[in-house]
């Protein structure tokens, strides 16, 4: 029989070490290790983790080094975090002892240039594990570790505020700016106020409907409200009336209520006068206005009804629906916290009839909440965060429970009003999975739908409705958990994640997408409780880390367009030291290497580095392994003469092999070395004469350290089949 040529050309279908060698299919390799195999019709090596450059190092004092798998977050902003208009996106770093670091696009830089309070804790913990989400122009900023005592959640709002227009009522100018706030929604204070032996003050012209107003002296506000003198044409139901006021913090989140004062009587058709005077200088930047209420107690089904809505910029009015009244501003007073010797007056209002506008109906909650924040509150934190239709969602949380007591809930999800990105009023909760001894790990949000990953089982949560009554649990799945909040990454195929059983995504379904890798090997590779996993959006390809303590030297990386899986190790495409999560910056997937140091501790000099997933191609250690090729005859002898390869930059490559199942690394050729070329060409690789007896089948491994620029095309078995005999 004349001699025959057998063509592989195809390596697109990438690693598989599940089936059987001799029945892999057209496409397959039995190892691919370092190559890139995204490009049909072509071998190439992959690219590695490189620095994203000089700018984004950190050097610090001890850190306890990089807790694997936490610390680095993405955003994007129209500003530059520190002020001034610079849309971009921006890192934050947060080191194990609670130290936030920011960039500003081109570099990293303490937060202690934006703000002086850079931490989210005050102990001396080292192992703060910081979990983030963005919204409306802010960070939030938390620790998961519920362990770490004196940590509590950080937020960089962006606000921005005037001193130098009428009404001067702030203590600094703040440009449109992030600025860490951690003082929670507090509600008013008595001290706050200029009261008359625990009463407010009457107004001093309640008919003119223009207030004169009255000194606050060295206070912050004078609320002066009465009834009306006389029984006129008021509709207010007789009774008395608590009055509760509470402040409007950035985002227009209203904290809780405080009756500052004694009630008051309000006879059968009088109404309510109200104004208020504020002085100048005195209000941080993060309070934005203030509201006063009234509820009859004479009626037990009462709601704490609006009065009046002050905004300390615009005005104040007695109505959402209304327009704002702008301020009077009073000069001639003496203020101990006022440089410009004025104050700034509401109007007096005559309030004749009840406002439909109630505390409940402003803010979607009652006053008698429990809590309705986590910022700023050592006691309270949770584990993961994401933001989807407009609402911040966290889960896994240690919160007030049901009976307003703290307590840890890895079942639960507390999630706010919409646009209302701090507040997480104590009854705004869903319970998953209840008391199935399983706690929440990540919640991620994706096409509506809220992924609620706990170790040993997904629940999917579909929120298209505007409206919490119309949310419902689409699906469970079972052993589809993740252990470490770092292994699922958005991405083009969609959500994509990695347990200790393979690597999935979702669609209509749980897909798993490491079918050809074998199980028991990826359970090797892949250490569930430290593993990262991100998206490479030039290539579109997902990178798996195994182990982000870098006690594993192995990965993936997984090709969309192809669907294929290729090996990776530390000595070549990852890196050898502790990691943190994986983000995509800039079009690029970045994470943060330990480079030096690896202790606590002043002088220790940690320096840490930004490293990006350079996708050009590499040198690299390259193994490349064929499958068991019979040449579509498994029964039949054969003789083999040679195999020719395609190829460019094989410098330092050798090619073996072995027969019927032997391992493929034997020299069984006259010589296994390479051209050199860097054009490509084709190699001829003589199969030895004492290698040429009849063998049934052939399986061919490519090694050694390529160059960057390596190149196979196609491999070429030439062999003779000796013919079926009866």
């Amino acid at each position: 029989m004349a001699k025959q040529s057998f063509n592989i050309k195809r390596f697109d279908a990438g690693l598989n070490n599940k089936d059987s060698q001799k029945d892999l299919t057209d496409g397959f390799l039995a190892e691919a290790t370092n190559v890139n195999v995204g490009h049909l019709g072509k071998i190439i090596t992959t690219g590695k983790l490189d620095d994203l450059s000089s700018s984004f190092t950190l050097t610090d004092d001890g850190d306890a080094a990089i807790q694997p798998g936490y610390g680095l977050f993405k955003f994007s902003s129209d500003i530059t975090p520190g002020g001034g208009a610079a849309a971009a996106e921006y890192l934050a770093y947060t080191s194990p002892k609670g130290e936030v670091f920011l960039s500003t696009s081109a570099t990293f830089g303490s937060a202690a240039v934006f703000d002086s309070a850079t931490l989210i804790g005050t102990g001396s913990a080292t192992d703060a594990q910081p979990v983030y989400y963005y919204a409306d122009g802010g960070l939030r900023i938390a620790d998961s570790d519920f362990g770490n005592t004196g940590n509590k959640q950080i937020v960089l709002a962006r606000i921005e505020r005037t001193n130098d227009d009428h009404p001067d009522v702030y203590a600094a100018a703040v440009t449109d700016q992030m600025k860490f706030y951690t003082g929670g929604f507090v509600a008013p204070a008595a001290a706050d106020f200029v009261l008359n032996s625990g009463a407010l003050h009457a107004p001093v012209d309640p008919s003119s409907n223009v207030e004169d107003g009255v000194d606050p002296d060295s206070k912050d506000f004078r609320i002066e409200m009465s009834s009306s003198s006389s029984k006129t044409d008021g509709l207010w139901p007789e009774g008395n009336y608590a009055i509760g006021v509470s402040y409007v913090y950035f985002g227009g989140q209203e904290s809780l209520l405080t009756n500052i004062s004694s009630p008051i009587a309000i006879a059968d058709a009088q109404y309510f006068i109200a104004s208020m005077t504020i002085a100048d200088d005195a209000l941080n930047s993060f309070l934005q206005g203030m509201r006063i209420y009234a509820k009859n107690f004479n009626n037990p089904d009462d709601e704490y009804r609006l009065l009046l809505d002050v905004n300390f910029e615009l005005g104040s009015r007695v109505s959402l629906a209304n327009e704002y009244d702008a301020f009077i501003n009073k000069s001639g007073y003496v203020v101990t916290n006022d440089t410009n010797n004025s104050a700034t007056d509401a109007r007096a209002y005559a309030i004749k009839s009840p406002a439909l506008d109630t505390y409940s109906t402003i803010n979607g909650f009652p006053p008698e909440e429990k809590a309705i924040t986590f910022n700023g509150a050592e006691a309270f934190s949770y584990k993961t965060a994401t933001v989807a239709n407009q609402r911040a969602f966290v889960g896994n949380v240690l919160y007030v429970n049901d009976e307003g007591v703290p307590k840890e809930m890895g079942d639960r999800i507390q999630y706010t009003p919409v646009r209302k990105y701090d507040t997480f009023p104590q009854t705004y909760y869903l319970d998953v999975g209840t008391n199935d001894g399983d706690a929440i790990v990540k919640i991620i949000e994706f096409g509506d739908r809220l992924f609620v990953y706990k170790k040993n089982k997904l629940f999917i949560i579909n929120i298209a409705s505007g409206s919490d009554a119309g949310w419902y649990v689409e699906g469970e799945f079972e052993n589809r958990g993740i252990s470490h909040p770092a292994a699922v990454a958005k991405s083009d195929l969609g959500l994509v994640w990695v347990n200790e059983n393979g690597m999935f995504s979702f669609s209509d379904t749980v897909n798993k997408l490491s079918g050809a890798i074998d199980e028991d090997t990826w359970a090797t590779n892949i250490v569930a409780t430290s593993c990262s996993v991100g998206f490479i959006p030039k290539t579109n390809q997902i990178l798996v880390i195994g182990d982000s303590t870098s006690t594993v030297d192995k990965g993936y990386i997984y090709d969309i367009g192809t669907k294929s899986f290729v090996n990776i190790d530390i000595a070549n495409t990852l890196v050898n030291k502790k990691t943190t999560n994986l983000v995509t910056y800039n079009q690029e997937l970045v994470c943060m290497e330990l480079t030096t140091g690896t202790t606590a501790g002043a002088g220790s000099n940690d320096v840490y580095t930004v490293k990006r997933f350079n996708t050009d191609p590499k040198a690299q250690t390259i193994d490349i392994q064929t499958g068991e090729i019979d040449l579509g005859e498994p029964s039949v002898d054969k003789k083999f003469y040679a195999v020719y390869v395609t190829h460019k930059n094989a410098d330092d490559l050798v090619i073996t092999g072995g027969f019927e199942g032997a391992a493929p690394t034997t020299n069984i050729f006259d010589s296994n070395t390479f051209s050199t070329s860097s054009a490509m060409v084709t190699t001829k690789f003589k199969i030895a004469s004492g290698s040429r007896v009849k063998k049934k089948s052939i399986q061919l491994k490519i090694s050694g350290d390529s160059q960057a620029d390596f190149e196979i095309q196609d491999i070429t078995i030439v062999f003779r089949s000796r013919g079926v005999r009866g």
